[in-house]
């Protein structure tokens, strides 16, 4: 385990397509829960692209095109580089591991950016996001798998 940018490099290069697919299937997952699950939880959807869209100045499917590309692409190698081989447990925990300090930051900083209130301002609202992120950092993980040195 090292900080070290050409180790850190190699470690992306030899799961970069597992981890570009788990982060794709996470997102569906994610997604899917959100626009499904979440109207029987909440009584309505929630919709990421449709959140983005006005501050990014775009269209929903702009805001659900940044949202798959973050959590196909950045999610994924940030998860590489800085929980991989950090986390504890196998692949699908250390993922749901590495997600709860996303939510953590989308619900302290992003959802207040977006008008959205601390935590959505809705406790339900709040406890669905937790288990999209945690179903995405399950699967992410799942797919990506463990480090061979663990």
């Amino acid at each position: 385990m090292s900080l070290n940018i050409e180790y850190t490099t190699a470690l992306i290069k030899t799961n970069l397509t597992r981890a570009l697919i788990g982060g794709f299937v996470g997102s569906v997952l994610f997604t899917l829960m959100g626009l499904y699950m979440a109207p029987n939880i909440i009584g309505q959807q929630m919709d990421v692209g449709k959140l983005l869209a006005p501050v990014i100045g775009g269209s929903d499917q702009l805001g659900a095109i940044v949202h798959f590309l973050n959590g196909t692409i950045a999610f994924p190698l940030a998860y590489l580089a800085l929980g991989y081989e950090r986390l504890p447990g196998p692949g699908w925990l250390r993922g749901a591991l590495f997600l709860i300090p996303l939510y953590l930051l989308a619900m302290v900083v992003v959802m207040p950016l977006l008008g959205q209130g601390f935590f959505f301002e809705n406790g339900p609202k709040a406890m669905v996001a937790l288990i999209g992120h945690i179903v995405f950092g399950v699967a992410m993980g799942a797919i990506i798998g463990r480090p061979a040195n663990s």
